[in-house]
């Protein structure tokens, strides 16, 4: 629209002086002047704006972020339309569902006791039978208790649910005339197809804390909830902010915490919580008779991240916070000692 103004303008035959040609002329002068004012009034609005946005940032100590996830399934191509559109790093992306493991996790989606109308109580149990390279075959079967006899009956061969590596599906036959173990096959079918095609509330769950972890989040409280999180990792944050809203029935929250005294006195009183916490837990099990390499080794990360975290709120205060760097760098040695040692 501007551009359409200035050509007018320029084009405006009220111009004062000479010929109609020498006009024009005079009017491409004063259209170059005016767009080259309006080029550098663009200029200086983009300038302020950017200045003021790093001003914002610059007066936050970071955000309070909190989330529910559905524990209804959702499916996997919208799961990923999510992931993709929220800019998350692929590093952080949903496993691909093997059609194995959808097998696995809907043969012991039914096992479980039957409720019947006589004494007798019915377990419905899972066993594998055989698992050669080609295939998977496990048995359903149904353990029946008699209350009065004070024994127990098993049908071994109730039903036969099998998955072919090869063909990557499932198949399966019925050997029991009872409704109860048509029923239970019947819903196996029907899981493994639900969870062959969608992830569960817990999968959506640990995409999500993992982003959480690397976000340097430090929960409120000990049973977390609501995680404040630095405004060094705010892209990230807004990342995974985007994904979990894009998820049906599934919500993220976030709320600035502008730098002032009591902000500063709730990072300060957080961290030094959260960090006073993993030391005792780290000097306990350091004091123990056994510990494994493995063990002082995921220790050891804990300790990492968390002198990560201490620092990232110092810079951001731009003081100490107690002692705590100086805590944490003493029992990375021990436990490097430790290490060198086993």
């Amino acid at each position: 629209m501007s551009t359409l103004i200035a050509k007018v303008n320029c084009r405006n035959p009220k111009l004062k002086g000479g010929s109609p040609s020498a006009r024009f002329t005079q009017g491409d002068t004063l259209c170059g002047v005016w767009m080259g004012q309006m080029e550098m009034a663009l200029k200086q609005v983009e300038l302020e704006n950017l200045v003021a946005t790093q001003s914002e940032k610059a007066t936050r100590i970071g955000w309070l972020f909190w989330f529910v996830i559905a524990e209804s399934h959702t499916d996997q191509v919208v799961v990923a339309d999510a992931f993709h559109a929220s800019g998350l790093p692929s590093a952080y992306a949903l496993p691909e569902i093997r059609p194995v493991d959808a097998y696995k996790r809907a043969t012991k989606s039914i096992e479980g006791r039957v409720q019947l109308p006589n004494e007798n109580n019915i377990e419905l149990l899972v066993r594998k039978v055989r698992s050669p390279k080609h295939e998977v075959i496990r048995h359903l079967v149904v353990e029946e208790n008699h209350v009065q006899n004070r024994q127990l009956s098993y049908d071994a061969n109730a039903a036969i649910l099998r998955f072919d590596h090869e063909l990557r599906t499932i198949d399966y036959s019925v050997h029991s005339a009872e409704p109860f173990v048509k029923d239970a096959v019947n819903t196996f079918a029907a899981n493994y197809q639900l969870y062959l095609n969608t992830y569960d509330g817990p999968a959506k769950r640990r995409t999500a804390r993992a982003v959480l972890l690397d976000l340097s989040a430090t929960a409120l409280k000990e049973t977390g909830g609501v995680y404040l999180v630095p405004r060094e990792n705010e892209e990230l944050l807004f990342q995974l902010y985007a994904f979990i809203n894009a998820l049906p029935g599934c919500k993220a929250y976030k709320m600035p915490v502008e730098d002032t005294a009591e902000a500063r006195d709730m990072v300060r009183d957080v961290v030094t919580n959260k960090a006073e916490i993993l030391l005792t837990e780290i000097r306990s099990k350091l004091k123990a008779d056994l510990v494994s390499e493995q063990d002082v080794q995921a220790l050891l990360e804990k300790a990492r991240r968390m002198r990560k975290e201490v620092t990232t709120y110092q810079n951001i205060l731009r003081e100490s916070i107690g002692t705590l760097e100086t805590d944490v760098d003493l029992l990375e040695a021990q436990m490097m000692n430790l290490i060198e040692q086993l």
